[in-house]
């Protein structure tokens, strides 16, 4: 597994390439807590590149975003296709996660909700 990160609009954007399963989903989880010690909580999880995600991964993903809510921020993933879109269905995560089909719609998303915080 390899990551990558970006900024849009001062969201953060982790781009995953690769498996995530029980062996490294410590590592993503790692990633996602120092950028809440970062302060940075709107966050965007581009999966294009993974074709495979167990529940560990997927746990770890819904649990960076009711931490991030806490502080107000959100975690966004996109580009899910293939056997990740079937265990997000199958888990019913959809129903948690908000799933884009473009890293601009998911970035789009957070900053509109940042808009409407801070009416």
């Amino acid at each position: 597994m390899v990551i990558h990160e970006t900024s849009s609009n001062q969201v953060v954007v982790i781009t995953i390439e690769g498996e995530v399963d029980l062996y490294n989903a410590k590592e993503l989880k790692d990633i996602l807590d120092d950028k809440m010690r970062k302060h940075q909580y709107e966050i965007v999880v581009n999966l294009e590149k993974v074709p495979f995600m167990d529940s560990s991964g997927i746990g770890t993903l819904v649990t960076a975003m009711y931490k991030l809510k806490k502080y107000h921020g959100n975690l966004k993933v996109c580009s899910v296709h293939g056997s990740v879109a079937k265990v997000f269905k199958m888990t019913g995560m959809e129903s948690h996660l908000e799933v884009f089909d473009t890293e601009e719609m998911a970035v789009q998303s957070l900053i509109s909700e940042r808009n409407s915080h801070s009416d």
